[in-house]
This record gives C-alpha cells, sequence and structure tokens, in this order.
C-alpha cells in the first residue's frame, strides 16, 4: 500500500514513522521549506520511553501524482481548503482518503471534493506536540487510531488499511460505527477547547474561578444533547467519565485548541465549537454557552486576520 501524509506534524510523524520503520511505502507531504530541513536533519520522534530518528520520503505538492492508495489527511481544519487543492493530482482512480481532523466538518467539505465514496471515517487519539520543523514530542504512552467504513462500499478498503496499519504496529480499531466514535470525540474536543478558551485556562486553572466547572459542564451538556438529538449519543458512562475529567481542580487538561490561542495561531474554532452550535441550532436546541464561546473564538479570528 502506497500512503500520502499531508504534514509532517504531530500526528503525522507518529503514525507516518511507525509505517516507515515497517517499511510501508510512506510519503510526506509538506511545504518546500520545511522538505528542505527534512530532507537535510531528518525528523526526531521523542516517545515516553524511546526516540526515534527517520529519514522519511518527503514530497511538495507540485511533485504529486495519483498513484497513492491512501491519503492521511492530519492538518489543522484552517489549512483544509490549501490541503484539498494541493492532493488533488494524487488522488487517482482507486485513491481513498482517511481524515483525521477533529470535528466533522471536514467530511462535507471532503465529499463535495472527492466524492463520499473516497472518505473514510477515523479519529486519532494522542498527546502530541510538533516542537520544531524536524522534532516531535509524544507525551502520553498510548496512541492509537479509529477507523472504519462509512458506507458499505468501503468496508474492503477499511480492511486494508487497518490491516497495514495493526501489522505495523499501530493501535488500530475498525469499527463499522466510525461516526459515533467521531461524535464522541467531537464533543468532547469542542467542549474542552471552548471551557479553556472562553475561561483561559486549563481545567485545574478554571476550577479555581467560583462558575468555572458549572460554566464547563454546561458546554459539555450542550455538545452532548446535540449529538443525541442527530443520533450519536454518548454513553453515559463516557459522559459521566468526561464530567470529571471537566472538573478536576488537580488537572492540566487543555485542549490543542487553546494552545493554538495562547501560541497566537490560527484555530479550529469555526470547524469545531462554531459547528458544533450550529448543528445544535439545527436541531432546535438553543446553544447559549455554545454561542457565547464561539463569538470570543472569532473575535480572536478576526483579530487575527485584521
Amino acid at each position: 500500500m502506497k500512503i500520502l501524509f499531508v504534514g509532517a506534524g504531530a500526528v503525522g510523524t507518529l503514525f507516518g514513522a511507525a509505517l516507515h520503520q515497517h517499511g510501508v511505502d510512506v510519503h510526506f507531504l509538506v511545504r518546500p521549506a520545511r522538505k528542505a530541513l527534512i530532507d537535510a536533519q531528518g525528523l526526531k520522534l521523542q516517545l515516553p520511553s524511546d526516540e526515534l530518528h527517520l529519514q522519511p520520503h518527503t514530497v511538495t505538492a507540485d511533485s504529486l501524482n495519483g498513484n497513492y492508495d491512501l491519503i492521511v489527511l492530519t492538518n489543522k481544519a484552517p489549512a483544509l481548503e490549501s490541503v484539498i487543492s494541493d492532493i488533488s493530482r494524487a488522488v487517482g482512480p482507486d485513491t481513498h482518503i482517511l481524515p483525521l481532523l477533529n470535528g466533522l466538518r471536514h467530511l462535507d467539505r471532503l465529499d463535495e471534493a472527492f466524492g463520499a465514496e473516497r472518505v473514510l471515517g477515523g479519529i486519532a487519539k494522542t498527546i502530541a506536540t510538533q516542537v520544531s520543523a524536524t522534532h516531535i514530542r509524544v507525551d502520553n504512552a498510548y496512541s492509537s487510531l479509529t477507523l472504519g467504513p462509512r458506507s458499505t462500499s468501503q468496508r474492503a478498503k477499511a480492511q486494508a488499511v487497518w490491516t497495514t496499519l495493526s501489522q505495523a504496529g499501530i493501535a488500530a480499531e475498525l469499527t463499522d460505527d466510525i461516526m459515533d466514535h467521531m461524535w464522541d470525540k467531537f464533543c468532547r474536543m469542542a467542549a474542552l477547547g471552548a471551557a479553556n478558551c472562553l475561561l483561559q485556562g486549563t481545567v485545574g486553572e478554571y476550577m479555581r474561578s467560583e462558575a468555572g466547572g458549572a460554566i464547563a459542564l454546561q458546554l459539555f451538556q450542550e455538545c452532548t444533547d446535540t449529538a443525541q438529538a442527530v443520533g450519536h449519543p454518548m454513553h453515559p458512562q463516557d459522559i459521566a467519565g468526561f464530567q470529571r475529567a471537566l472538573t478536576n481542580p488537580n488537572s492540566n487538561f487543555n485542549s490543542s485548541m487553546y494552545r493554538d490561542l495562547r501560541a497566537g495561531l490560527p484555530i479550529e474554532g469555526e470547524h469545531l465549537v462554531g459547528d458544533m452550535l450550529r448543528r445544535s441550532q439545527t436541531v432546535g436546541l438553543p446553544g447559549s454557552m455554545l454561542a457565547v464561546a464561539n463569538a470570543v473564538l472569532q473575535t480572536y479570528s478576526a483579530k487575527q486576520q485584521s
């Protein structure tokens, strides 16, 4: 299987490196300046118990052709439109796309651009950071991928992808209920990101305020109510567990969106909180706290663009 990873950031490098080490034909799509750095220095992947150095095969958009079996999207949501343009020439007649972006909004756009029959469902679970252009740090001991078909016609391809990932030692789960898994993560990421950014702190920091915990729980309930209304309810045990995570006064738990905001980078506000709010309102729910958080995130993004 010939695989193109879009981006050599935290998620792409983590899972792409495992495939590369196993001998799978893996290419990383990067910008020209980043390609020059990686080609010269390689990539360092710092794991909790090990450190890997690899010299991956990098490509730029102008050198792509349509002979990839799988394209794995590991970019952030703000880059989606440019990524769609970049990978167009890499999509051949038998190519499938596995997006590992947060949220759900990207599925609609990828379906529109390439056809729903090509686009699998998937989520990545890890805590990883791109420290520099050539250094990736993974902070959790267990990282995993969950993927699955979004239609019966995709089952064989999803099975083949899962087999390739598993044989490379990646903790991968194949499921026919991928949309339930994606909604579960969507609820968690939207609620945590909204709480961190609205309250300007990690879980432990906002729990020192008088109403921080109550606000975080309301945000999460508005997300889970939306998931319930559209037919993808979270399991009560999972809800209770994440409620505890959102209100742990001793926790440094925070979202990648909050880290991006603090660093002055583009954020996934529209892709996560804004999209959750729209879906909530579409099914007749007010999403009142989501609306407040979304206004904060939109203000930040508007200031960035001015």
